[in-house]
């Protein structure tokens, strides 16, 4: 029964697709739309570009702190690419923008040969700390609409409130995991002792279970030993914020509408609750909720659609650099195979023709 609604499942995701396109396309007429692209000032244009470019390459600051925090050496220009394919998988795969992680585990144990659960400790906690940034930020958006701040009454409220019940969850799995308590493994472990025997003796499933108790044994041990890693995670996080939010504010600005900073965070909260949603990319749902955003600040919705293109474009854009990084990343995993074998061959015929020579000198 789960197997033949599945595919029933899918369908009727992608039919909400066109409904949501359709009903923000009615609120904003294809005419209005054009005069705002063709308006556009090709200089103007060219600066956000720029900075997005400078945003990007504070992309993998967060993960790469945790990686040096861990005593891998892993480069920043690498850590940047894995996090690129994985935002392409995660992009263009239906859910709430999860998906590339185990992308970013494979680079980590295949290229730089990292233990599989030194490589998952990375990335869930780097994870861990995405969730609670992006549920912090909902929550203020969620306390600007509920008390109509920014001149306006956000409808985002009654969706945004949740977030800040969400918060509570990673903060507390947060706090747990810090004590040098293991919840996600225990409740595995609880959940398996009451599969049947045939399932639970299964290799695979023992060893998934082996490696997410080793990888929170590690982020355990990695917190309580560098708890100052905490502040430095947390800082990465506002700076990508900043980042996020000083983007979206300049969108608009170079499409012609002026926000302030509460109108800015709610009409960007908008935009980040569509990407939770299980349409792949927010499909639709971004496109009605910056038409939405716009409509309850006061501002002519047609900017909502220009907006979302802006964002579509720049998305795609990085995805589509991403899913090049992706498709060369097996080649690069069998060099470095290559090379480590090589230095591994090396190293015994070295070996080998140096042991007689110590046998002689003796």
């Amino acid at each position: 029964m789960r197997i033949a609604a599945s595919p029933l499942l899918r369908r009727l995701i992608w039919l909400i697709v066109p409904v949501l396109i359709f009903w923000a396309l009615r609120h904003a007429p294809l005419n209005g739309i054009l005069a705002i692209l063709m308006s556009l000032d090709p200089w103007q244009l060219g600066s956000l570009i720029a900075f997005n470019a400078l945003a990007l390459f504070f992309f993998p600051s967060r993960w790469w702190l945790i990686l040096c925090a861990q005593g891998e050496i892993v480069s920043y220009w690498a850590a940047l690419r894995y996090r690129m394919a994985a935002f392409t998988v995660s992009y263009f795969t239906p859910g709430s923008q999860f998906g590339g992680e185990p992308l970013q585990v494979y680079a980590l144990h295949a290229r730089h040969q990292l233990p599989v659960d030194a490589a998952v400790a990375s990335v869930a906690l780097d994870k861990l700390f995405e969730l609670l940034s992006n549920f912090t930020f909902l929550g203020i958006g969620a306390v600007l609409a509920l008390y109509g701040q920014s001149n306006a009454q956000f409808p985002v409220a009654p969706v945004a409130l949740p977030t800040v019940g969400l918060l509570i969850l990673p903060a507390v799995y947060l706090a747990l995991v810090w004590s040098g308590r293991q919840p996600a493994g225990r409740l595995l472990d609880w959940i398996v002792q009451r599969l049947p025997f045939g399932l639970k003796s299964r290799p695979t499933l023992l060893l998934s279970l082996g490696v997410i108790s080793a990888s929170e044994g590690r982020i355990s041990s990695l917190l309580s030993k560098k708890p100052v890693l905490i502040l430095q995670v947390a800082a990465s996080s506002l700076l990508i914020w900043a980042f996020s939010l000083s983007e979206y504010w300049l969108a608009l600005r170079v499409l012609g509408v002026q926000l302030n900073l509460g109108q800015t965070i709610l009409a960007l909260s908008a935009a980040r609750l569509a990407f939770l949603t299980p349409l792949p990319g927010g499909m639709g749902a971004l496109e009605a909720s910056q038409v939405i955003a716009m409509q309850s600040l006061g501002v002519d919705p047609t900017f909502g659609i220009a907006v979302s293109l802006w964002i579509r474009a720049r998305d795609l854009a990085l995805g589509a650099l991403g899913a090049a990084i992706g498709a060369g990343l097996p080649g690069e995993v069998l060099r470095a195979q290559a090379a480590t074998q090589a230095a591994t061959q090396f190293k015994s015929q070295k070996n080998q023709y140096l042991f007689p020579l110590r046998r002689i000198e003796r």
